[in-house]
């Protein structure tokens, strides 16, 4: 804490973020599925979920149930009550996340899963679909990746676009540079081959506002790398196979064209 007076720039953190006690929320997220992910992204968005509560759980039970981690998790106030209701014998509690510290901790948890997750993964067909060129496959892999993570951005361009290097930052023997500068502006992603007798793809990402709207962000996103020459330092360098590759989201949705398809 003492650094953060020396220096203006230094932000204070949750001290407890880092320790053994979100051993928890990471449980909880490591063994979420599909509809546990979803209610964890309601709560970090600022939502309620409402759960039985049992006093006499014990931490031997903590891992049997999934309802069990929820309780664990609001008698050690990672969840806070907002209101109850007595259902016969049961008492179900609606609960939220106390506050923004503690919300630091569930994104904090949520970043390292994914990554631990990512490294695990087999992603080979989704490079292969890059390099490729097949923007149909690309964009079937993307989809089913994106089903799996749990999002707190509130779908916000940034999020896709930390979600894609993530992807691609293990393919094999290709350099991945995000917001690289380049022509007149800063392509988003940049992937290419060390050696300029090897291919490069600029990648443009947009975000839509509906499932309708993904193929003329696309085609938006293929006219911004026209338009903004981002190849040009490529060309430059000696690269002759430049791809340009436009990626478009709407939640957990995804299309993606390649210059080559129009």
């Amino acid at each position: 804490m003492n650094s953060c007076y020396g220096d203006k720039k230094v932000f204070a953190k949750p001290y407890w973020s880092n320790t053994s006690s979100n051993s928890i929320v990471k449980k909880l997220i490591e063994h979420a599925d599909l509809s546990v992910r979803q209610e964890i992204e309601g709560l970090i968005e600022g939502g309620t979920i409402t759960k039985p509560i049992h006093e006499d759980i014990t931490y031997d039970d903590m891992n049997s149930t999934q309802d069990n981690l929820w309780n664990f998790l609001f008698f050690t106030g990672y969840l806070k009550k907002i209101r109850e209701e007595q259902e016969d014998e049961t008492v179900r509690m609606e609960m939220a996340i106390p506050n923004s510290e503690v919300r630091y901790v569930y994104k904090n948890a949520v970043l390292q899963w994914f990554e631990k997750k990512t490294e695990k993964k087999e992603l080979t067909p989704l490079y292969e679909s890059l390099l490729s060129g097949d923007g149909d496959k690309m964009a079937e892999i993307l989809s089913e990746n994106l089903m799996e993570t749990i999002s707190f951005y509130d779908y916000q361009e940034s999020y896709y676009h930390g979600f894609l290097v993530g992807v691609l930052k293990n393919i094999g023997n290709y350099i991945v540079q995000s917001n690289r500068g380049s022509g007149n502006g800063r392509p988003d992603i940049l992937v290419r081959y060390p050696s300029v007798r090897g291919k490069a793809v600029i990648i443009e990402i947009k975000v839509s506002k509906n499932y309708q709207g993904l193929e003329e962000k696309c085609r938006e996103a293929l006219r911004q790398i026209e338009e903004q020459d981002y190849e040009v330092s490529l060309r430059q360098e000696g690269y002759k196979d430049i791809m340009k590759c436009g990626v478009a989201f709407y939640r957990k949705e995804c299309m993606v064209i390649f210059q080559s398809d129009i």
